[in-house]
């Protein structure tokens, strides 16, 4: 049988909750570290960070467990809106990287605001996350990106500009011979 938890927070008191939910309240930012909880049976309240379920390997885990920005966690690949699936995203940054900006600017956008999944799970059943540097590779890919199709402008314009002069020389030559004709 799972070991059952009571939460107070405040005036409030939630409960009976499973480990696992303990572990969606903290991702979710529902309960803070100064939050108490108690096991079923007990009558000792403790503070969550505390809680030696909850303790973790290395010590930014542990001071990063309750001050995480909020986040839906899930279980299910099929659930995960389309904007925040891996494979969804990685098309549109090399899509949108190779031809079109906006592709990349979108996927870009997902990635700044939201957390991007991946089908593998973790050890609790939950999907895995992109991490945090990520974004610093988005920022970097958006930057080139933007050199790139300013150095490609420029070139259009520097080589577009001789043949454009031509073409409105030739439109003008036209319209001064129709005038002509046209007049007698």
């Amino acid at each position: 049988m799972e070991a059952l938890y009571y939460i107070s927070k405040g005036q409030k008191t939630v409960g009976p909750c499973t480990l696992d939910d303990l572990y969606s309240y903290v991702a979710y930012g529902s309960v803070r570290d100064n939050d108490l909880v108690r096991r079923d049976g007990s009558t000792e309240w403790t503070p969550l960070r505390s809680l030696s379920e909850l303790e973790t390997n290395t010590a930014d885990q542990a001071k990063d467990i309750t001050t995480r920005r909020r986040t839906a966690r899930y279980r299910d690949y099929g659930k995960v809106p389309a904007n925040r699936r891996s494979g969804i995203v990685i098309w549109r940054l090399i899509w949108g990287f190779l031809i079109a900006p906006p592709m990349l600017w979108k996927a870009a956008i997902s990635i700044y605001q939201d957390r991007i999944y991946t089908p593998k799970k973790d050890d609790r059943g939950y999907l895995c996350q992109w991490p945090q540097w990520t974004e610093r590779l988005v920022t970097g890919m958006l930057v080139l990106n933007g050199l790139v199709w300013v150095t490609l402008i420029w070139l259009l314009w520097k080589e577009a500009t001789p043949l454009a002069r031509e073409i409105i020389a030739m439109f003008s030559a036209g319209a001064t011979a129709l005038a002509e004709w046209l007049g007698q």
